[in-house]
């Protein structure tokens, strides 16, 4: 039994080594809907348009209209940073509209997947699900 217990303890040990843990961004329910004939929502006809949406997710959302005519038209992404997930971490379209950049660590995540290409942080930005017909974008979690 004894050894038993020193071979379960070293056992958790090593498997924790070396492993970062994710910094959670906090968990808002979604559930909105973008309308597409709407003309403030003009720049999202086209592939390369985005919209902030300021009054939802934890720190608002980027709708990024990726393709015409496909499943995965659109994305959407919550703007806190996943490195430093504070108020003032709220990352922004930088000048080539590629990339999402953090003010507070410098990070900078791809548009199209979310996922970090420089900078500090490892993980992608909270990605939400996106359902899409001709006139709506749904966005939801």
């Amino acid at each position: 039994m004894k050894l038993f217990r020193t071979v379960l303890i070293l056992l958790i040990l090593t498997s924790s080594c070396g492993r970062e843990q994710q910094i959670p961004i906090p968990y808002v329910p979604v559930n909105h809907t973008v309308y597409l004939t709407n003309p403030s929502s003009d720049i999202l006809r086209v592939p390369g348009g985005y919209s902030i949406i300021q009054d939802q997710g934890n720190l608002g959302i980027i709708l990024y209209r990726v393709s015409i005519g496909d499943v995965r038209d659109f994305v959407a992404f919550d703007l806190t940073c996943s490195h430093e997930p504070t108020e003032t971490c709220k990352v922004f379209v930088d000048s080539t509209e590629f990339y999402l950049e953090c003010p507070c660590c410098g990070s900078k995540f791809s548009i199209f997947t979310g996922y970090p290409s420089e900078g500090p942080a490892r993980w992608p930005l909270k990605q939400y699900e996106t359902a899409s017909n001709s006139n709506t974008v749904r966005i939801f979690n």
